[in-house]
Parts: structure tokens; sequence; C-alpha cells
């Protein structure tokens, strides 16, 4: 079965089986120093081929 690539403006909530193609432009994680590194998070930005400058 080939994989269908699919835009990040096209996808929706929910569980899915979608292959996305993107370009990782920032990636960003949020440390607690109070808890010794612990992650609270990570933020992403993503480019697919539709993105216009």
């Amino acid at each position: 079965m080939a994989n269908v690539l699919v835009l990040l403006s096209d996808l929706q909530s929910g569980g899915s089986s979608s292959t996305v193609e993107v370009r990782l432009l920032r990636f960003w994680e949020a440390r607690n120093v109070c808890r010794g590194g612990e992650l609270m998070g990570v933020d992403m930005l993503l480019l697919d081929s539709q993105v216009m400058f």
C-alpha cells in the first residue's frame, strides 16, 4: 500500500495513519530548572511544501 502525503492544512484531529513530510524549522524545549531539568513541553515550527514566504 503506497503512502499518500498530506499537507499540514489538510490534517484533522483524531486518530490517523497519514504520512506528513515536513521540514523542522525550529525546535524548543521547556524545562523546569527547579525540578532537575524536568521536561515540561516541546514546541516545533514545521513547514510543508505549501509554505509561501
